[in-house]
């Protein structure tokens, strides 16, 4: 489904912090919450959320939220982990940039799911928020469609290290799928500027391609924009001195902030391709442009003679020497003829035709 945003100006001036208000665009869309408990020795999960997942001893439990417009669920969810109410508006408020904050009894983050829409090129995007204690975890998405479904799997089957990891593992996961998503948006992209670049080379470019550049060069600064905090939370993250993390996922944390730099580089050289085939695309305009006129031009300079004689023996003066010649007219027509092909004759030579 399409991710696409409308900026909307939130409707929460003149309340109290902490007031809970759904500020997207997808209320629309019913809540789907699914519970999963699992360890390195089993995994259960059901739809809902089963708080006595939660009272048994051993393993982690991951509550996946999709969809925001319960906030009344949203609140029972979050108050039962003891989730700051700032961070509940956080998670509600759509609009935030990605962001690591640190509270006494888990770690936040907010994160954006972007995606690039291929037929209106703009850049869509999807808030995704994260919290998670020292033995759950919870995610927030605004959208219904399961954009986790294969960390689920990996849990169910046993593959990986999720089964044998803490949930801050499973949080690297969960922002690793991100990022991963990130490069598909990447593929994207430069497909289409590949596919502009070979038309304006070709001289096959459709008459939208000004727009279609502008579009695409709008998308990936956006892109570039987003991704700026949030290579700052996953450093954070990174960096981070809470005991939630263990020293040994360190390494994956940074994996995770050198394909954030990854992509700033390949952002980087997208911009620099946009740039370069934009300053193209407007030379070719003014060659287009000086052709015509340089066409234009000629036949103006050819016709200046032939009107110079036209107007002369156009003046019907009873005394012109050439006025009762009986082939006239004709010898008139040759001298136009000829003053035109040797007009095109030189400008030939001259090479400017």
């Amino acid at each position: 489904m399409s991710k696409k945003r409308r900026h909307r100006k939130a409707t929460k001036q003149g309340l109290s912090p902490e007031t809970l208000i759904y500020t997207g665009d997808r209320a629309e869309f019913p809540i789907k919450v699914m519970t999963i408990r699992y360890s390195e020795e089993s995994y259960f999960e059901t739809e809902g959320f089963a708080k006595q997942m939660f009272n048994q001893p051993g393993g982690f439990a991951w509550t996946d939220v999709r969809g925001l417009s319960d906030v009344a669920m949203i609140e029972q969810i979050g108050s039962h982990f003891g989730m700051h109410p700032l961070a509940l508006e956080d998670v509600l408020d759509t609009k935030q940039r990605a962001k690591l904050e640190e509270f006494d009894n888990g770690l936040f983050f907010i994160i954006p799911n972007l995606y690039f829409n291929n037929e209106t090129l703009e850049l869509c995007n999807e808030q995704i928020s994260i919290f998670f204690g020292k033995n759950f975890v919870l995610s927030f998405q605004e959208d219904p469609d399961d954009t986790f479904i294969n960390i689920r799997k990996r849990a169910k089957e046993g593959l990986g290290r999720i089964r044998k990891k803490h949930t801050d593992y499973l949080t690297y996961s969960i922002i690793d799928t991100v990022v991963d998503n990130y490069y598909t948006l990447l593929d994207d992209v430069e497909t289409i500027i590949f596919e502009l670049e070979e038309s304006l080379h070709h001289n096959t470019a459709p008459p939208n391609a000004k727009s279609k550049l502008f579009h695409i060069k709008k998308a990936v600064n956006e892109f570039r924009h987003r991704l700026l905090p949030l290579r700052e939370a996953i450093t954070r993250f990174y960096r981070t001195e809470s005991t939630l993390v263990d020293e040994a996922n360190r390494l994956y944390l940074r994996d995770v902030v050198d394909h954030v730099s990854q992509i700033f580089d390949v952002l980087d050289n997208e911009r620099d391709m946009l740039n370069g085939l934009e300053a193209y695309y407007q030379a070719e305009s003014n060659n287009r442009l000086n052709n015509v006129m340089r066409l234009l031009t000629v036949i103006s300079t050819i016709f200046i003679p032939l009107s110079f004689i036209a107007g002369i023996y156009g003046m019907n003066f009873d005394n012109m020497p050439e006025l009762h010649l009986y082939y006239g007219y004709y010898y008139i027509l040759g001298l136009m003829f000829f003053a035109m092909v040797g007009m095109l004759a030189y400008f030939r030579i001259k090479k400017w035709i």
